[in-house]
Order: structure tokens, then sequence, then C-alpha cells
């Protein structure tokens, strides 16, 4: 959690500047927008349990911890709401930089990606981040992926706690999958 805090950190400061983590000559590829809903409504709630600890809880002093809790846990919540909006995909001169919220961040050079295409895949996995099958890394929405990036040869990739994994493709999800594989396609050389 400690890696998190600045991430999220800024993430809500670039809420606060109307900026996106998109580099200059990048285009910012949205994967978000089917689960944004269920995000803001999680949200929505918080200030419900705000008012149960109040009528509940009697003691002064742990009514007044529990608030704290809950005041901190709505402001990292919001942070990771805003993470959704201000860290995209992106692809650029550096490369194709693939997200999911602040827990996963990976970069691939232009010059390790071999081909891209849209293609649809449902996933066991419920949640971000997973191995389907050997040499697949897959950074699934909705347990789906609908882009996949076949690199030109395998890469190492770290996931922390689930250790690290040689890739050969990684597949992902893009809001509008026609333009982002227009985009990454549009930064390759010209002989890919």
């Amino acid at each position: 959690m400690k890696r998190q805090v600045p991430i999220l950190a800024r993430a809500l400061a670039l809420v606060l500047r109307r900026q996106t983590d998109v580099p200059p000559d990048g285009v910012a590829i949205h994967y978000s927008r089917t689960i944004r809903p269920m995000f803001w409504v999680m949200l929505a709630v918080n200030p419900v349990d705000i008012v149960l600890v109040e009528v509940v809880v009697k003691s002064v002093p742990l009514r007044i911890a529990l608030l704290v809790l809950e005041i901190l846990g709505a402001l990292a919540f919001l942070a990771i709401v805003a993470t959704l909006y201000k860290y995209p995909h992106s692809v650029s001169r550096d490369g194709l930089r693939v997200r999911y919220l602040s827990f996963f961040d990976y970069r691939i050079p232009l010059s390790s990606i071999d081909s891209v295409r849209q293609v649809s895949r449902t996933l066991k996995a419920r949640g971000g981040v997973s191995v389907p099958e050997d040499g697949v890394l897959a950074v699934g929405i909705n347990q789906s992926t609908n882009l996949s990036v076949a690199l030109r040869e395998p890469q190492l990739v770290d996931l922390g706690r689930k250790g690290t994994v040689e890739i050969t493709q990684l597949e992902f999800w893009a809001d509008d999958p026609r333009a982002a594989v227009a985009a990454i396609r549009g930064q390759l050389p010209a002989s890919v």
C-alpha cells in the first residue's frame, strides 16, 4: 500500500490541474468507461456508512476514530476513481503504456511490438491483471480484453506479489478498440 499512496495522491493532483498522465506527443487509450458507474455508486454509498456509524455507535471516541477512518477511506476511494480518468493506457514515441488503475503500469518499447490487432477474449479471472495462459498477460475490464499485442521477443513483467512472468503477448481492454489499434499502429515504425 505504501507504493500506492503517491500514485493515488498524484491522481488527485492531476484532477485539480485538469491534466491526464499522457506524454505530450501521446494518445490516450481509455479503458474504464464500463466500470466507472460502479465506482461512482460505491463512492456515493460512503456517506451512508458515515451516518450509520454516527447513529449506531454510542462511544464518542470510537465514533471519532471511525469517522476519521471513513473520511480517509473515502479520500482513498476518490483517488482510485481519479485513476480511472487520469491514468489511461497511452501510446507515444516512448512506447505503449498499459495500466490498470493505480495497481499496474507496464511500458513496452515500440521496437518490441510485432503486431497489434482487435481480438475479444473472455477471462476466467475476475479482476485486473491475470495470466490466462503461458506467455500471455491479460489486463482485463469486466473479465474481458479486446486488443492483443504480439511481442517480437519475450519480456519479463513484474506482477508484485504474484511474481515475475515471461510474456510474448499482451492483451488488454480499450473503450474504443478500433481507435486504439489505429493509434498504436500510427506510432509503430513503417516496417511493422
